[in-house]
C-alpha cells in the first residue's frame, strides 16, 4: 500500500527514463529509443533521468541524430521535487495522480516513474486498477479506463480507487456539479484510508 515512507517502489522491472521538458513537463519514456522519438531538438530535453537517478542531457552524434549524453551525476532530489511540484501546478490536467512522496530521493524518483507510467496508460502484465462505489468494486485495466467510468457516476460519496501498485485514492474534481470532467486521483494516507 502507499505511504509517505522512505520505502523505494521495486524498480527492479523497470528500465525506463523521465523526462523534462523545456516547458517544465515531466513524460515517462518505456526505453531509450522511446525517449529519443519524443524529442526533435537538443535543447528540448531540460533533464532526463534514468532509473537509478543518473541525469543526462541530449546531444548529438556525428551524423546530427539524437542521443543521450554521458551520465552527468545524480539528480538532486530537492531539485526534483520542486520541478514535480511545479509541474502538478502549470500541467495540471496531465498529472492528475496525486501520491505521497517519499523523503528518500531514491523512492521519490521510483514513485515518480510509476505515477507518469500509470498516467500514460502503461500497463503492467496481470494488474488492474480497481473502483469501489456503493460497495460493489469493478477492474479497469488504465487510468482512461478509470476515467471513462468515473464520468458515468453520478454520485461520489465513498468512491475509491486503487492502482495495480496497490495506491489508493479519493477521486476528486474541481466542479463536481457542474461538467465534472477528468477527476484528480489523490492518494489516501495509510491512518485514513478507513476514515474518509
Amino acid at each position: 500500500m502507499g505511504t509517505a515512507s522512505n520505502q523505494a517502489p521495486d524498480v527492479t522491472e523497470i528500465r525506463a527514463f523521465l523526462s523534462i521538458d523545456d516547458e517544465g513537463d515531466f513524460a515517462y519514456h518505456q526505453s531509450e529509443e522511446a525517449m529519443l522519438a519524443s524529442f526533435e531538438y537538443v535543447s528540448e530535453a531540460a533533464c532526463i533521468i534514468d532509473p537509478a537517478g543518473t541525469q543526462y542531457r541530449l546531444s548529438l552524434d556525428s551524423a546530427r541524430r539524437l542521443r543521450l549524453s554521458p551520465g552527468l551525476g545524480k539528480v538532486d532530489g530537492s531539485w526534483l521535487k520542486q520541478a514535480w511540484f511545479t509541474a502538478l501546478r502549470t500541467h495540471s490536467q496531465e498529472h492528475r495522480v496525486r501520491r505521497l512522496l517519499p523523503t528518500d530521493p531514491d523512492a521519490m524518483l521510483a514513485e515518480l516513474l510509476e505515477v507518469l507510467a500509470l498516467e500514460q496508460g502503461i500497463r503492467e502484465p496481470g494488474a488492474s486498477w480497481r473502483i469501489t462505489a456503493a460497495g460493489v468494486t469493478e477492474m479497469a485495466p488504465t487510468m482512461a479506463e478509470v476515467d471513462r467510468r468515473m464520468s458515468e457516476l453520478r454520485h461520489h460519496e465513498g468512491l475509491r480507487v486503487q492502482d495495480p501498485r496497490g495506491h489508493i485514492y479519493r477521486p476528486e474534481w474541481l466542479h463536481q456539479h457542474l461538467n465534472p470532467g477528468k477527476p484528480f486521483y489523490v492518494e489516501l494516507p495509510v491512518t485514513s484510508r478507513s476514515n474518509n
